[in-house]
């Protein structure tokens, strides 16, 4: 890895005024007003001033450096979770905006045009030896000569091109426009001349030639509905007929005033868009057979319908909902950005960037520190085998990044890690695809490991993870957890603080609640025995309702404080029985015991509330064995530099 730490990386420029010394570590007065100026900002429901907020972030500060001191920021844990944090943070510095705004602008330039070409495709292998892609360019150049000396290029398309289609279109693409193609494709089509055949050049498919017929204004898009009869190759002369007669039987009705949705439903053979009433969504140029673009774009009015026509598929009717022009480059600029992510566009914008920080840098690069690695691999490496043995002590220069160096043995090392199986056929290609990856992967490496001296505001956010992570872990050591755990320490708190977490006045009673058709004025008269517990629920159910699948008696016993309930409140604190509170389908009454006068609350009934302040006090120990640990001296004289 080439990656340099962060936290090796000091603040460059100016020397900053030092608000306050932790022991050995300064802290300046710019980190400290970033920091208070984040967390103290308008939004803030509980703002501070300077001098409010040193002492939190003295304590801060204190916490992470005990942290640090013990190591938690060298466990793999936290390495692991910093990084993945960096990795994230690092993404949007890791974009080239500026070209992926040139890109934007390239396509919507292209996006004003149509081209109508055709093509010969040579297919090759995935992952070709170099033997198989010298053969492949010398036959695709050959016959590129043909055409020049005056071939026919359809005739030759048939003969010797590749692609699926060439048989029924001899290589005619139609119509096409930006985002059509794969982009090496595009660029190719969109930078030849027309009426001129294009040099030979590769795609991820194999080696191509175009020939440009012609570029015209885009038409833009449209949206419409259809109505399909399909007519299958291999379909006989009755069915061919049959099928033509239908396609006229809808039309002559759509005339008549048929609604153009109820016919597609019920006849059209398209059945992704027959259940929308033949609709389907917006495209453009190169999207549909170059037939039915061509009727599509010709009518003229919104709800128009054409007349059935044929296709190599079958007998077509196209109603026209809408049409757009090509919009401005704003109005199009989501559309245009959502597209330039996918597909293939993507690697190429990588490329640029790549080969844009290769420039910034001084990127050098030594292919004869290769030799050595192309004589040593075998078809072991293309079983994810191969051995680099002493190559990996190699310190020849293969590449410089910048300042850094790297040696054909880390190169080795690289190799031997990332080989799988059945990747290449041949060992010294598979090697060059390696070095590839291996030497882009090293660019971005290294522009990573500036970010901290390009931006500020990545280093700053940087060192906040860093510290964050580092005050949780320690806290959760020190202070959450070990309350938690440590029960003899809570036990003890709780025991030297009884008298702070007390019951007010609580009222000891039941709660009686009896059905419709009980003899509530009869459970009233038992209520001594309900005190004296000789009438629990089981037996006032058996007593005064024993014929009840369902209990028609609840007894519920409660211990409340003032304000808990209304029946207990109602009776004033005097013992006995309560009124009669008439509900919809019960009614309840109340059985007061006695009034408790306050007391502490056990550990169980007040953990929550004796854990957090256990943690406080925890923390408030800490603190102080913190500070005598390491000194802090502070200059407060500074603080009225801080401006709100």
């Amino acid at each position: 890895m080439i990656l340099v730490s962060i936290m090796a990386i000091g603040l460059f420029g100016q020397e900053q005024p030092v608000l306050l010394t932790i022991a050995d570590e300064k802290v300046t007065l710019e980190e400290f007003e970033r920091i208070y100026k984040k967390n103290n900002n308008e939004a803030s429901l509980n703002r501070q001033t300077p001098d409010e907020y040193l002492e939190l972030f003295i304590n801060f500060k204190l916490k992470v450096k005990e942290a640090e001191a013990l190591g938690m920021d060298t466990t793999a844990k936290f390495i692991n979770e910093l990084e993945g944090y960096r990795a994230q943070l690092a993404k949007p510095y890791l974009a080239d905006e500026e070209t992926k705004e040139e890109m934007m602008q390239e396509a919507y330039e292209r996006a004003k045009l149509d081209i109508s070409a055709s093509h010969i495709l040579l297919k090759l292998p995935a992952n070709p030896s170099p033997k198989d892609t010298l053969a492949a360019f010398a036959k695709i150049t050959e016959i590129r000569q043909r055409i020049v000396n005056g071939e026919d290029f359809k005739t030759v398309a048939r003969a010797t091109s590749d692609d699926g289609s060439v048989q029924r279109n001899g290589g005619n693409l139609g119509y096409f426009t930006v985002f059509s193609m794969i982009y090496s494709f595009e660029n190719m089509a969109y930078n030849t001349p027309v009426n001129t055949l294009s040099l030979p050049f590769r795609t991820n498919y194999g080696y191509h030639i175009l020939q440009i017929h012609d570029k015209r204004p885009a038409r833009g898009q449209v949206k419409v509905a259809h109505i399909f009869i399909r007519t299958p190759e291999g379909m006989g002369e009755p069915e061919k007929k049959a099928a033509y007669e239908k396609s006229q039987m809808i039309y002559d009705s759509l005339q008549l005033g048929t609604d153009f949705g109820y016919m597609a439903k019920s006849y059209s053979e398209d059945p992704s868009s027959s259940r929308n009433g033949g609709e389907i969504p917006w495209f453009g140029t190169g999207r549909m057979i170059p037939e039915f673009e061509d009727v599509c774009f010709t009518i003229e009015n919104k709800g128009d319908f054409s007349k059935p026509f044929k296709s190599f598929y079958g007998w077509h009717i196209i109603k026209l909902i809408d049409k757009k022009e090509i919009g401005s480059f704003d109005e199009m600029k989501p559309e245009l950005q959502e597209k330039a992510n996918r597909g293939d566009r993507g690697k190429y914008r990588n490329v640029r960037y790549i080969s844009k920080l290769k420039k910034e840098y001084g990127f050098s690069e030594y292919p004869e520190a290769l030799e050595g690695i192309y004589a040593a691999v075998d078809s072991s490496l293309l079983l994810g085998m191969w051995d680099g043995g002493d190559l990996k002590e190699d310190d020849t220069p293969l590449m410089k990044i910048g300042n850094h160096a790297i040696t054909a043995g880390e190169f080795t090392v690289y190799i031997e890690a990332t080989q799988s199986m059945g990747k290449f056929r041949d060992p010294r290609a598979y090697v060059d695809a390696m070095y590839l990856q291996y030497s882009q992967d090293a660019v971005m490496e290294y522009e990573e490991s500036l970010l901290p001296d390009k931006y500020p505001e990545f280093r700053y956010i940087y060192k906040e993870y860093h510290d964050g992570i580092l005050l949780f872990d320690i806290m959760d050591q020190n202070v959450w957890s070990k309350a938690v755990s440590d029960t003899l320490g809570l036990v003890a708190f709780h025991e030297g603080h009884r008298m702070d977490y007390m019951w007010q006045e609580r009222a000891d009673a039941f709660l009686v609640t009896c059905g419709e058709a009980v003899d509530v004025e009869g459970v009233r008269t038992a209520y001594k025995k309900i005190l004296k517990g000789k009438l629990d629920e089981i037996a006032l159910n058996e007593k005064f309702c024993p014929t009840d699948t369902v209990p028609c008696i609840k007894l519920e016993k409660v211990l409340v404080q003032e304000g808990e309930n209304e029946m207990v409140d109602a009776m004033k604190g005097q013992p006995g029985l309560g009124t009669v509170v008439k509900n919809d389908d019960s009614s309840s009454f109340v059985i007061l015991k006695k009034v408790r006068s306050p007391e502490p609350k056990k550990l169980d009934e007040a953990r929550g509330q004796i854990t957090s302040d256990y943690q406080n006090y925890l923390e408030k120990e800490w603190l102080i064995a913190l500070k005598q640990k390491y000194p802090v001296e502070v200059d407060k004289s500074l603080l009225s530099r801080i401006k709100p």
